[in-house]
């Protein structure tokens, strides 16, 4: 694998940081790579490269740390956390975080 040039870290982390301020936000690759101020490519291949995942997966497991903590701390209904953590339908939500955590939200918030 080519290493990141030294010049397009910082392009990266931002749009890390960009992730992070609204992962529910959907923020797709181009937009994404744009608001970073570097090329797609450059962008999926560095980000995996300096934080060992893409940024979709990146965002992906922080709606679902998020999903888990409104599991535990609220009696938000597993729709309305669905909502909060940006999907669009409760199925998409269930699969997406048993797939991650090998448990229905439901059963996880039995737990």
């Amino acid at each position: 694998m080519e290493r990141v040039k030294i010049y397009d870290v910082a392009a990266i982390e931002l749009a890390k940081d960009l992730i992070e301020k609204d992962p529910a936000g959907h923020l797709k690759i181009p937009v994404l790579a744009h608001k970073a101020g570097i090329n797609e490519f450059k962008l999926k291949v560095g980000f995996k490269e300096l934080f060992q995942t893409s940024p979709y997966q990146y965002r992906l497991h922080l709606c679902m740390e998020k999903a888990k903590e409104l599991l535990e701390l609220t009696d938000d209904t597993i729709e309305e956390i669905a909502t909060k953590v940006g999907f669009d339908t409760y199925n998409g939500f269930s699969t997406a975080f048993k797939k991650l955590y090998h448990i229905a939200p439901s059963k996880y918030r039995e737990v």
